[in-house]
């Protein structure tokens, strides 16, 4: 299998997996270095690699480079030079530089909504755009239909026995990059106490409630043997304050704060930016 192919298809299948990965390209080279242009190499958050750019003091400086990229969940471009003197940032003695792109490469997100009622819908419309994949739970089949979520990629009715509080397993494939929101009717503990079960555990858990609800439900959690770590993982009351009040606006809400997070973002507005930059530094 060709190199490209072998990389290509370790790539998909990583991201298939839920794993975010960083991809070092080769993609400027002048005088001499050990590989041309279009050398690839995938590089994984615990150091692990497939491929080369290089070999040697090169490929450890990339090696660290994607990994704090990784971290940082962002894309870079560095230059490294091959200085035949003895300089500190030098990567061997080839007597030339390298360019090379790290991209940061993320898996597609799921947004599972459990609970279908008002916020579900706007909150469901809004993934979809911003592409993620959207799964809604519900245990009424007249919530949970096609027609309110024509967008979603699954729709699914869960019992519910509010006599005995039982609820059916939840279908869940968490990973690191599943997103989940909880606003039912009535049902949020012992949903949330599948969800926190779950391993891996969700990239992030919220529920739709005010702080007193949240902790009520919290002390019922703890009740039921969930590690505290866990628990207070749930992000309650959910969302940014925008001061939201309509469905609409609290799914906003919700989404900017998913948003922050899968960006790795400040959360700051962009005036507040600009203004607290340097007099004459300009952004990028």
């Amino acid at each position: 299998m060709h190199e490209f192919e072998r990389i290509s298809l370790e790539a998909v299948q990583a991201l298939n997996r839920g794993e975010r990965i960083a991809l070092a390209t080769v993609v400027r080279v002048r005088g001499s270095a050990p590989r041309h242009d279009g050398a690839r190499m995938l590089v994984w958050p615990d150091g692990r690699t497939l491929g080369t750019i290089g070999g040697a003091t090169l490929e450890l400086r990339v090696i660290g480079h994607a990994r704090e990229a990784l971290v940082a969940r962002r894309s870079r471009l560095e230059l490294y030079r091959f200085s035949t003197e003895e300089e500190a940032e030098s990567v061997g003695l080839c007597g030339g530089e390298v360019e090379i792109h790290i991209e940061v490469l993320e898996p597609n997100s799921t947004l599972v909504i459990i609970g279908a009622g008002h916020v579900a819908q706007p909150l469901a419309s809004m993934a979809h755009e911003i592409g993620m994949r959207v799964a809604v739970i519900d245990d009424r089949a007249d919530y949970a239909t096609r027609e309110r979520f024509p967008r979603a990629a699954s729709v699914e009715v869960v019992d519910y026995d509010p006599q005995t509080d039982h609820l059916g397993v939840l279908r869940l494939e968490t990973s690191a990059s599943c997103f989940i929101v909880v606003a039912t009717w009535g049902w949020d503990e012992p949903a949330l106490a599948q969800i926190l079960a779950a391993d891996p555990p969700p990239a992030y858990v919220g529920l739709v409630g005010s702080p007193t609800k949240f902790k009520v439900i919290r002390e019922r959690l703890i009740k039921r043997g969930l590690p505290s770590s866990r628990v207070d993982s749930i992000r309650s009351p959910i969302g940014l304050d925008l001061g939201a009040e309509t469905p609409a606006e609290i799914a906003l809400s919700i989404m900017a704060q998913i948003l922050l997070l899968r960006r790795n973002a400040g959360g700051l507005s962009l005036d507040a930016q600009r203004l607290a930059r340097p007099a004459g530094q300009e952004a990028g």
